[in-house]
């Protein structure tokens, strides 16, 4: 029996990887990878599928700024505008073309809050001018809206959503390995942001 025992501790210790990999990370999940992938990971990069007319989206909005600010450059964090149904792909252009402009984060809080504060339909093309306006754009705004450039941008973000079925939104992609939606945490989005807290945690806790 103690020779059994001496055989195993020198294999956990000459192995350590074996062991390692078949470790768990804690949190709430679905797994759509090779998890065996985060072992060692140095950066989390978090893929964000958003509506504009998204409720939990537009939380998330708030919420994930938690999240930059306790893993800063140690997250990468890239957002994909997605839409269905009889909404159009102008706000998911105008995000592009404001993110071209270094101006990303405040059109996309004035989208928001146009929709949810005022109930504007900002799937409208008059609203994306009329914020443009706003934000002294429009030229840029209406050069953009004829660019395939930009058209390709907001088909890639669809592709990607098709790709990873992100049937919900936000949907989060975590190292192309890990998979984080609303419904996980009961549609609570504090919870679910907490979650990817828990799980951020543990994919850099040997860093």
């Amino acid at each position: 029996m103690k020779q059994a025992a001496a055989i195993l501790l020198a294999f956990i210790f000459l192995f350590p990887g074996t062991v390692a990999a078949d470790e768990k990370i804690r949190g709430k999940y679905e797994v759509i990878g090779d998890i065996n992938k985060l072992k060692g990971a140095k950066t989390i990069k978090m893929l964000e599928f958003f509506n504009y007319s998204c409720g939990h989206c537009y939380r998330f909005l708030e919420t994930s700024k938690k999240l930059r600010a306790k893993f800063k450059d140690k997250l990468h964090h890239k957002k994909y505008p997605i839409y269905w149904g009889n909404q159009t792909a102008y706000p998911s252009m105008a995000f592009y073309i404001a993110d071209g402009l270094g101006m990303e984060e405040e059109f996309t809080q004035e989208l928001f809050d146009t929709s949810f504060k005022l109930s504007v339909d900002v799937f409208q093309p008059k609203v994306i001018r009329f914020l443009a306006k706003e934000f002294k754009i429009e030229k840029e705004m209406k050069e953009g809206m004829q660019s395939d450039e930009i058209k390709a941008k907001t088909d890639e973000a669809l592709a990607l959503a098709k790709k990873y079925k992100a049937n919900e939104t936000p949907t989060i992609i975590i190292n192309d390995v890990l998979k984080v939606a609303p419904s996980i945490s009961k549609g609570n989005v504090d919870e679910m942001t907490a979650n990817l807290e828990i799980i951020f945690e543990d994919i850099l806790k040997n860093q």
